[in-house]
């Protein structure tokens, strides 16, 4: 785990790093890291996102959650740590970032690279995941190359921008200048990172397509489960991340 030459990815939740980031994840030598994955109290409401999903409670989604993570990183091949917090839907109380920081500095200690979310979209969790973890990568005493990777689905609102399909902009939409703004709005400063973009091939797509069906109980609401083709196809087919400049 502690390897320098291995390559941790942190997620937020169980689903998003194989979402974003599956390309990383099927090179060998990675550990994946997910931080909210603690068990909800018992007795608590269901909550919004576990009602829209049909969970019978949330403690029982929970369980089916991690079953699914399972399945769908044995599919990828990948190691993982996961640290047991909760969820934002879960918690009473915002997340305590300096013991996050400190908790995700110990997982990813001697990395030499870390992949990190970007935080497109605005949720919370995403955010505090991102921010902790690069607190802890500002305080290693050597400091692993650092790669944001693009949310999805929320980084697919408007479909991947021209520069990562290859095709021609659209007359009245610009993808390009949208996701710019959406870093931008997020606390990160688009002239310090490196556009890097993953168009997986048939093998490695095969496997992530297998991997993100594992998460059968996510993907209806997530509009992943292929009753909108074009998000589905956008996930597939590419990944995107910037190289964090110093």
């Amino acid at each position: 785990m502690t390897s320098p030459s291995r390559a941790f990815v942190v997620s937020a939740h169980l689903d998003d790093a194989v979402l974003s980031a599956s390309a990383r994840l099927m090179r060998p030598g990675t550990t994946l890291v997910t931080v909210f994955t603690g068990m909800p109290p018992d007795g608590i409401p269901l909550t919004y996102w576990d009602r829209l999903t049909r969970a019978e409670s949330s403690r029982h989604r929970q369980v089916e959650r991690l079953a699914e993570d399972d399945e769908a990183r044995g599919v990828l091949g990948c190691d993982t740590v996961r640290l047991g917090e909760l969820e934002e839907q879960y918690r009473s109380a915002p997340v305590d970032a300096e013991r996050l920081a400190a908790r995700i500095g110990e997982a990813v200690a001697h990395a030499a690279e870390v992949w990190i979310p970007a935080g497109i979209g605005g949720h919370n969790d995403h955010l505090a995941a991102r921010d902790a973890a690069l607190a802890a990568v500002q305080a290693a005493p050597e400091r692993p190359e650092v790669h944001l990777y693009a949310d999805i689905p929320y980084a697919l609102w408007h479909g991947w921008p021209c520069w990562v399909t290859g095709g021609e902009p659209g007359p009245y939409l610009d993808v390009d200048g949208w996701l710019d703004g959406e870093l931008s709005s997020r606390g990160l400063d688009p002239d310090r990172m490196v556009r890097e973009v993953h168009a997986l091939p048939p093998q490695a797509r095969a496997l992530k397509e297998k991997a993100v069906a594992a998460y059968r109980s996510q993907l209806p609401a997530l509009s992943l489960d292929g009753s909108n083709p074009l998000r589905l196809q956008n996930t597939l087919s590419h990944e995107v991340s910037w190289l964090l400049q110093p």
